[in-house]
């Protein structure tokens, strides 16, 4: 006989975390094809969009700046900026403060790909989240916080 419980199974695939990761797998999967268009995933498209408006605020933008606003790990955010700084996309070079970290800046072809992203992706936002409730969004933005402050 089987240790899985029927009904502990049940309340799982009626769970909101089941139905969540439903959500996000299906406007990931959808996200991804996308942007596959221009050769891009959707964490480098949130790396080149993190460096840019990071470089809209600050003097120099660091990998360790950018692992953070993306909310990405350091090792994670590394090995996809040296990607995108092969691809020409990204300049990685000496920080000016620390010459030990990395600074980023975009490319020009880094910032055409950028622009040519933010149009899929705000075209995609408006498509996916149409049919949904507008206090959705709302709802997302409250639950954002409390996420982030979560602790496992």
């Amino acid at each position: 006989m089987s240790p899985v419980k029927t009904t502990s199974l049940a309340n799982y695939l009626d769970s909101t975390n089941h139905n969540f990761f439903s959500l996000y797998t299906d406007w990931f999967r959808q996200m991804k094809y996308r942007l596959r268009e221009l050769d891009l995933t959707h964490p480098q498209f949130q790396i080149l969009a993190t460096v840019y408006g990071l470089s809209l605020q600050k003097d120099e933008v660091t990998q360790i700046m950018v692992a953070q606003a993306a909310n990405v790990d350091v090792m994670t955010a590394s090995s996809i900026i040296t990607k995108l700084s092969r691809e020409d996309l990204l300049d990685r070079y000496p920080g000016k403060k620390n010459s030990r970290s990395k600074a980023l800046s975009l490319t020009t072809a880094g910032e055409e790909k950028l622009q040519a992203a933010l149009t899929i992706v705000n075209h995609f936002e408006k498509d996916f989240w149409l049919e949904f409730s507008p206090e959705l969004s709302q709802e997302i933005q409250t639950a954002l916080p409390v996420v982030k402050n979560h602790k496992y």
